[in-house]
């Protein structure tokens, strides 16, 4: 995975990636080209890779459609379009003037700890693991490595990761 600064434009190489991706997920799970939800999936796809995310494992689990990165009881919820959170909401909110750059920064801090940790990005956890990770930032925590490692910590001593099988 990289993330390089660059044009909005995607080559047509890219283009045949993100299709072949796109084909992947909605085969597995048995959805036509044309239905609501393949529109949401072509979406996010679209918005991960943009931001820097290239390998196709992740994209898969950072759309939320890899079949391993979805509880069975939340698959439903999911597939109808349930919303998952942006930093650059949160960060727009009026209590919060945060720079688009360190916006992004924040993003790709919380999208690596939702990796890690199995969080999907939507959802109660996944709106506390955001506004933690903005805590930390206006408490002058500004390294994207020290933003992390203080993010994964938390979600570590939580009480939804005591209580988790995996954990």
């Amino acid at each position: 995975m990289h993330s390089l600064p660059r044009s909005m434009a995607l080559l047509p190489h890219e283009m045949n990636e993100i299709d072949r991706i796109f084909q992947d997920i909605l085969r597995e799970r048995g959805l036509s080209r044309d239905c609501e939800t393949a529109e949401v999936i072509a979406r996010r796809i679209l918005s991960c890779y943009q931001r820097g995310i290239r390998e196709s494992g992740a994209l898969k689990y950072m759309t939320g459609f890899d079949k391993r990165s979805v509880a069975p009881a939340n698959a439903e919820a999911l597939i109808h379009g349930n919303p998952e959170v942006s930093m650059q909401e949160i960060a727009g909110e009026p209590s919060v003037k945060i720079s688009p750059d360190d916006v992004d920064m924040l993003q790709r801090t919380f999208d690596r700890v939702c990796i890690w940790c199995s969080i999907p990005r939507y959802g109660k956890r996944a709106q506390t693991l955001a506004r933690n990770i903005i805590e930390q930032f206006r408490n002058g925590v500004s390294d994207e490595a020290a933003l992390f490692e203080s993010a994964m910590w938390q979600e570590q001593h939580s009480d939804v990761a005591q209580y988790r099988p995996d954990a």
